[in-house]
């Protein structure tokens, strides 16, 4: 017989030896997510016995967590702006600088009209829905070109019970017109991917190349949907922490004005948004 303070013992180790940065912490996710044991389990019932069924769970997703697997993955959601969103294979895990996103727009629309949303390379939809929900009559609609993170999008948003409306299609590719376009697009250079923690290269490629200097899509988005934002509208974008001067030059070469760029919690600059004329 094996108990939660052994398996959890055991299972730390494992982490550790594969230099995980809070083994701990990640065990204790394992045994509330995968074994449906109490937040804390190892401390609240240590003596408590482990089935040979949950003893398997927990041990293969040790060793899939020490190869470099996503924690999120394992478990199959991760929460954002405290609510759940479904994630694997496929999909960018929500993480907290993005939230600093949504906060951004919902600054923006706090004392205007409920507004018209557009975002584009949706993921997961944690973007999508969390406007959805905390901006009061807010229409969003939610773009994502492909299959994989489309179908947690789908998921989530009907998960959440959410009224965001879901397309499947190249976000460069723009329609309709709209108070708002919030985009965390993919990033990350040529030469920064091959520098990549060994974890977020199990996420897909296509969330996180932004071409040869990380900055393809904010040059398509910025050009492509200016046309589609009414005037006094808002285009928000995450970026990388060494991009804020770059994309700021990008939105005023395109005519937008009242660029803004936002630090996240760390002090790196995080967000930009600007206003269309």
């Amino acid at each position: 017989m094996v108990t939660v303070k052994e398996a959890f013992g055991e299972s730390v180790k494992i982490l550790e030896r594969a230099g995980v940065e809070d083994p701990a912490f990640e065990v204790s996710i394992m045994l509330e997510d995968l074994l449906s044991l109490p937040k804390g389990a190892e401390m609240l019932t240590p003596d408590a016995v482990l089935t040979d069924e949950q003893l398997s769970v927990l041990k293969s997703a040790a060793e899939k967590r020490a190869g470099g697997y996503p924690l999120q993955y394992i478990i199959g959601s991760w929460e954002f702006f405290g609510r759940k969103f479904f994630v694997g294979d496929g999909v960018l895990i929500p993480r907290p600088e993005t939230e600093l996103l949504c906060e951004c727009v919902m600054k923006f629309f706090s004392r205007r009209k409920p507004p018209k949303i557009v975002d584009l390379c949706s993921g997961s939809g944690c973007v999508a829905v969390t406007l959805e929900k905390e901006i009061n009559g807010a229409d969003v609609t939610a773009v994502e070109l492909y299959d994989g993170a489309y179908a947690f999008l789908e998921r989530n948003a009907k998960y959440h019970g959410s009224g965001v409306k879901t397309l499947q299609r190249d976000a460069l590719e723009p329609f309709g017109e709209f108070d708002c376009v919030v985009s965390n697009p993919p990033y990350i250079s040529k030469e920064e991917m091959a520098s990549l923690q060994k974890e977020v290269t199990f996420e897909p490629e296509t969330a996180l190349l932004g071409g040869e200097d990380g900055l393809d899509f904010y040059r398509a988005i910025a050009k492509n949907w200016a046309p589609h934002i009414v005037s006094g509208g808002l285009i928000a974008f995450e970026i990388g922490e060494t991009q804020g001067a770059a994309v700021e030059g990008i939105l005023k070469e395109n005519g937008y004005f009242a660029v803004s760029v936002w630090t996240d919690y760390a002090g790196l600059d995080r967000i930009v948004t600007a206003m269309k004329e």
